[in-house]
């Protein structure tokens, strides 16, 4: 903190004490992660990659979670932005023109195929309970036969109207005013047609006889088995240093791992090996993408947690996400609206509704899109189900400004680039002869 006695100004920084083993997650082992067998996982890549499973074959998985956007559909890395003057593969856009309609930032995903991961999509409406039984906000029972959570999630970017199922009049967008099982036998279908798919159904399911016997189960699980796989982050830094190198972390790295798990009280949520204790909290972070178009309609605002439960505490409160790789998956928060890794950290431990005053600056619109904003993201704020730490509260602004960017440093030190680029990567081609995102 700064202190001013007279002409003199000393200046002192208080740093968090070290933190104790018992306060460190245990490293993660594989024991962590289900096992899928490899000829699911490579079956489940083409399918990924596959546009057969969109209504007007113009996007799939991969459009959204892209290996060139370390499994998301934020910005390039930074090895493929120069040469691709930061434009998807597919028709030159831009990334986030390339990604709509879906307007909000797609999640990466790392370490997905966890055992701890119960529940998915930030409000947890598609989940597995004890039983093995599944739960969804399908209004159809979900086919029998699926494997586990990711197969179960799976099935539903396929019957959403701005993801896969599409706008275009295609036989899938005919089967979805029908309902979800008429889209899912539907792209059955469509697979059972391509005879370039059977060898690798056959080497997935032994038990399959024919192609007639590919089902959207066999499809859904053969994806879920690629993402489980695919993504594994368990190499970085921080994963050395808890494995007993001592030596792994910076000494900045340090400073910013006492933080997270000592007074910047980040370890309350983002605990466990993984970060992340598959709980809800609102923290009330920015509601739209942060190149949001402000002179367009007001987009509709994710509830949260309050649209499974109906509870009105639950409002806005989103699932704690994983931390890994974050170097590479901007933009941040839920809905994309930081640019930056330091910009989401202070707008957990610090937030701030002067941000919105800087809308005008950032467009002018001449629309009412900015106060309106300015009042939904203040009913975000005042839902925040987190407080902001003691030690943010009363930092001076040159020690808080050195604690940000110690946590952010410390954040860097779970970049792992062996899970960024995964274990089979993008395909070459896709039975379908469709082209690749």
């Amino acid at each position: 903190m700064m202190r001013l006695f007279g002409p003199l100004v000393f200046v002192t920084f208080i740093v968090a004490a070290p933190s104790s083993a018992a306060d460190l997650p245990k490293p993660v082992t594989d024991e962590d992660f289900r096992s899928y067998p490899k000829a699911q996982v490579k079956l489940g890549q083409l399918l990924f990659y596959d546009r057969i499973l969109s209504g007007s074959f113009r996007v799939s998985c991969a459009t959204c979670h892209n290996h060139d956007r370390a499994s998301s559909n934020g910005f390039l890395l930074p090895e493929v932005a120069p040469r691709q003057g930061d434009s998807l593969a597919t028709n030159g856009l831009d990334p986030y023109s390339a990604t709509r309609p879906s307007s909000r930032h797609a999640p990466h995903l790392f370490n997905m195929g966890a055992k701890q991961v119960k529940a998915l999509f930030s409000d947890g409406r598609v989940g597995a309970r004890s039983d093995g039984s599944f739960f969804s906000p399908s209004s159809n029972p979900l086919p029998q036969g699926l494997n586990d959570v990711l197969a179960a999630q799976s099935l539903f970017p396929a019957v959403t109207g701005d993801e896969l199922t599409g706008t275009v009049e295609s036989e899938i967008k005919t089967a979805s005013h029908i309902g979800n099982q008429a889209v899912w036998d539907a792209l059955a279908k469509r697979i059972q047609k391509l005879p370039d798919y059977w060898p690798y159904f056959q080497a997935a399911y032994p038990n399959m006889q024919t192609q007639g016997d590919i089902d959207i189960s066999s499809i859904a699980n053969a994806i879920g088995a690629f993402v489980g796989t695919e993504w594994r982050s368990t190499s970085s830094l921080f994963d050395r240093y808890l494995a007993g190198d001592s030596t792994a972390l910076s000494a900045q790295q340090k400073r910013g791992m006492n933080l997270f798990y000592g007074k910047a009280e980040c370890s309350v949520c983002h605990s466990g090996a993984l970060m992340s204790d598959e709980n809800y909290h609102a923290i009330g972070a920015w509601p739209w993408r942060f190149d949001a178009d402000f002179s367009a309609p007001l987009a509709d605002v994710l509830k949260g947690r309050i649209s499974v439960s109906g509870k009105p505490e639950d409002a806005f409160k989103m699932r704690t996400p994983t931390l890994r790789n974050l170097s590479y998956s901007a933009p941040y928060g839920w809905a994309g609206g930081y640019q930056s890794l330091k910009g989401i950290v202070r707008a957990h431990v610090q937030p701030n509704p002067a941000y919105l005053d800087k809308l005008k600056e950032i467009r002018q619109a001449g629309s009412l899109w900015p106060e309106t904003a300015r009042s939904t993201f203040q009913t975000m704020l005042a839902a925040r189900s987190i407080v902001t730490p003691d030690y943010f509260r009363t930092a001076q602004p040159q020690e808080a400004d050195q604690a940000i960017d110690d946590l952010v440093a410390f954040l860097k030190s779970l970049d792992d680039e062996k899970g960024v680029r995964g274990v089979l990567g993008k395909p070459k081609e896709v039975p379908s002869s469709l082209a690749l995102d």
